[in-house]
């Protein structure tokens, strides 16, 4: 087998963690994914879930085996060890290489000349207003992750995007001064 650490993408890694907590059906990774809202930063959708599971299976790196509940038969996908190691090794180039940011708002400034000055400043306004809104949500998943138990490096991936999003409003705050000022 080649080396998977080049080609595990956000939605595979994704899928490997949770199948590295313990097996199980797709209808539970959905689950997870859902209540631990992680479509924001995992790429995952539910028929992404099931065509992804297939592939890391032929690519050997997860195990199915059938389990009959209620009468009915469903799957049920476990990590393989050569899943684990993919991930392990995914996961240390993950935390050791910045990923390129690419912002939307980066387009827009680049051309905001197009725009008359009060409009350019009433959107940057509302993008800062927005970008409060998302910290204030994060915070409240942070607060909602540790007052239900989750252990703190869970926690940080609600905690780093208010970071970042405090850093873009000091940005746009400052650009925001300079527009008016100009």
């Amino acid at each position: 087998m080649t080396d998977e650490t080049h080609t595990l993408g956000n939605a595979e890694v994704a899928l490997l963690g949770l199948l590295a907590e313990k097996p199980k059906h797709p209808w539970q990774i959905e689950k997870d994914v859902e209540h631990r809202d992680m479509r924001s930063w995992s790429d995952l959708s539910t028929s992404t879930i099931y065509k992804r599971l297939r592939a890391l299976e032929k690519a050997g790196l997860v195990a199915s085996s059938t389990e009959i509940v209620d009468g009915r038969a469903r799957n049920i996908y476990a990590l393989t060890d050569a899943g684990r190691e993919a991930l392990v090794r995914r996961l240390t180039d993950l935390l050791s290489e910045p990923e390129p940011m690419k912002w939307r708002v980066d387009l827009a400034t680049y051309n905001l000349d197009l725009l008359p000055r009060d409009e350019a400043v009433a959107a940057l306004a509302s993008y800062r207003a927005k970008l409060r809104d998302a910290v204030r949500g994060y915070g409240e998943l942070e607060a909602y992750l540790r007052s239900s138990g989750c252990p703190a490096h869970r926690q940080a991936v609600a905690r780093r995007p208010v970071f970042l999003l405090e850093g873009e409003i000091r940005w746009v705050t400052a650009f925001i001064e300079e527009l008016e000022a100009s």
